[in-house]
């Protein structure tokens, strides 16, 4: 459907612009059709023809009045003989039904085209979000939420523009123009196919370059919006600390300075536009006026009819539509790529590296408590700092390990490594004998839990929240989990009690609330290995006591790390790891590291002189 595109863009574009173009175009309609179903092909197909009839009418309608105009002055002053009046009323018949007909299949064309669009739409917007939740999360670490969705809401909108105009701007543009030439060259003196070729070359000229000009106009919108709408998105994101601080006043501040970035961009792109506008409508006043100047000539010498005159007439008003519509299609089609490209560079991106089972995600299954090694693990973020450096260590099925230490020192690593949101940089980790890499990214994750330090809910109800990924339907599952996790009290509250929103990140609760959902959930997925990152920070004394004793109960016989700097929540665990710069300085059981009086024993210290002082 694009095959013609080289054709009109490639007088004035260097090589290199070129290739970009065909570049993105070629995989613009790769991953378009992969998305498109049958009936969404046949709904374009029947839309394309409603095109190519519209403009076959468009083209063809002016004979018809042409006709209807010499038979009305054949007539000697304005008298109908019936011999006369039949033929003109149905030429007349025919020019109106003609431009009927070419307006009942623009109409049928919009239906058409949107009702596909909006299923082309809805199945390249999952497979976008898929592609996301699907990506590494380094990508996710280094590029913002906001600067995400625009790229997304960007490239939907480019690939609007690249169908709509590729399928029903530029072909009809052709079809009409191709008519037009014909006409002219088989009824009228061979200067009008001139004058008619050289308004052609003309606009060819004009809107080649001025596709290059609103293609680097497009691209400068694109990049400014997306940096608006990540800074804005930011803003939004940490509005309490905005608040609490009074940082209203910069916040906005800056908000306008990418703002003014913006309407910097949008300016290039209209002076871009105004300059090809200025100089199609000086290409159009001339032509039209030598045209008709030739034509006036022609009929007063008596060579042309003043039915050919309204019809050369006609094509030259005519001709600009067609024409102006390849333009500004060829326009369109430049911003659409320009969008298009970051989308497409996103879509490249490499997903997390691993192969699926396709098994449902929603389903909760009981895995069998796990082992743990790791061998020589060394691992770093991005080449940076080392954060872990040669760790190894061993984890029988169903015991507790505790990860403790000072800040920094790697231990929420692990834990992430764990759930291969990362990869070692050298060293292998196992699960029950098994290197993690061989085992697909869905199983594995389906056989761990994590109760994370920062939780952050969706804006659903609390069940939802509870039972996420399972659904809210397991109701008795979720009134177990909220008891063990000591949440039924909070539902016995709430108006609509584990129907209630909880609001956009869990806003309605407090931190500790929200800490117990997360480990509410992760009681529910019944895993074969628990991790715990900090899972009771947020929690006042008795209620960490609480929780304490019914996680010990429920991960009974499950493996399980944790992650904590209050030590009395880790001193019955079956092992515990200090980790100090990314190595594991000492190991073994409350007492024996006490016994040892190095760094454990200094932190235990260090925590009965903090909890004196605070008494």
């Amino acid at each position: 459907m694009l095959s013609y595109w080289p054709l009109i863009t490639g007088m004035a574009m260097d090589k290199e612009h070129r290739q970009i173009r065909r570049k993105t175009l070629r995989e613009s309609f790769v991953a378009f059709r992969s998305v498109a179903t049958r009936r969404d092909l046949l709904a374009l197909a029947a839309a394309l023809l409603c095109v190519v009839l519209a403009a076959l009418l468009a083209a063809l309608a002016p004979v018809a009045l042409k006709i209807l105009i010499d038979r009305l002055g054949d007539e000697e002053q304005g008298a109908f003989g019936a011999e006369l009046y039949l033929p003109a009323l149905a030429v007349l018949g025919l020019y109106v039904g003609a431009l009927g007909l070419g307006r009942l299949t623009g109409e049928g064309r919009t239906f058409l085209f949107g009702a596909a669009d909006q299923s082309i739409s809805r199945r390249l917007s999952r497979k976008m979000l898929a592609h996301v939740l699907a990506l590494p999360m380094g990508y996710h670490l280094r590029q913002t939420t906001g600067a995400t969705l625009q790229i997304l809401e960007n490239g939907l909108q480019g690939y609007r523009l690249l169908l709509q105009h590729s399928l029903f701007t530029l072909l009809p543009g052709v079809i009409e123009i191709a008519v037009i030439a014909v006409i002219l060259a088989g009824f009228f003196d061979p200067v009008f196919l001139a004058v008619f070729a050289v308004c052609i070359l003309a606009y060819g000229i004009v809107f080649t370059h001025g596709a290059r000009r609103v293609l680097a106009a497009s691209r400068n919108v694109s990049a400014a919006r997306i940096g608006a709408n990540a800074g804005l998105a930011d803003n939004l994101l940490n509005v309490e600390a905005i608040k609490a601080y009074t940082g209203e006043p910069l916040v906005t501040g800056r908000h306008d300075q990418r703002l003014a970035g913006v309407q910097r961009a949008w300016r290039g792109f209209y002076r871009a536009r105004l300059l090809n506008g200025v100089l199609v409508a000086l290409i159009f006043s001339g032509g039209l006026g030598v045209t008709l100047w030739l034509a006036l000539s022609q009929v007063q010498a008596g060579a042309m009819s003043v039915g050919d005159f309204v019809l050369v007439n006609a094509y030259m008003i005519q001709l600009v539509q067609p024409l102006e519509r390849l333009g500004f299609g060829i326009r369109d089609i430049g911003q659409g790529v320009a969008f298009v490209e970051r989308l497409l560079d996103l879509l490249g991106e490499d997903t997390e590296r691993g192969n699926s089972s396709g098994r449902d995600g929603a389903s909760v299954v009981r895995e069998e408590a796990l082992s743990v090694r790791f061998e020589a693990v060394s691992f770093s973020y991005d080449g940076m700092r080392k954060v872990l450096d040669g760790v190894s260590f061993d984890i029988a099925p169903g015991t507790s390990t505790a990860l403790a230490g000072p800040s920094g020192g790697g231990k929420s690593s692990i834990l992430r490594l764990l759930m291969r949101f990362h990869e070692p940089d050298a060293g292998q980790i196992l699960l029950n004998g098994v290197p993690l890499a061989d085992y697909p990214l869905d199983e594995l994750r389906r056989m761990i839990a994590v109760i994370p330090q920062d939780t952050t809910l969706f804006n659903e109800t609390l069940a939802f929240n509870i039972a996420f990924p399972a659904g809210e339907e397991a109701v008795d599952e979720v009134e177990w989990a909220a008891r063990m996790a000591r949440l039924d009290t909070l539902a016995g509250r709430l108006p609509d009690g584990y129907d209630t929103l909880v609001g956009e990140r869990g806003l309605h609760l407090s931190g500790g609330e929200k800490q117990r959902v997360a480990i509410a959930r992760a009681l529910l997925r019944r895993p074969g290995l628990l991790l715990a990152d900090e899972a009771t920070s947020a929690l006042d004394t008795r209620t960490e006591a609480g929780i304490a004793a019914n996680l010990a109960g429920a991960a009974a016989g499950v493996t399980s790390i944790v992650v904590a700097h209050r030590l009395s929540t880790i001193a019955g665990a079956d092992q515990i790891l200090v980790l100090e710069d990314g190595r594991i300085v000492e190991r073994g059981r409350h007492e024996a590291l006490l016994a040892a009086g190095d760094v454990y024993a200094e932190m235990w210290r260090g925590r009965e002189k903090h909890e004196r002082k605070s008494q």
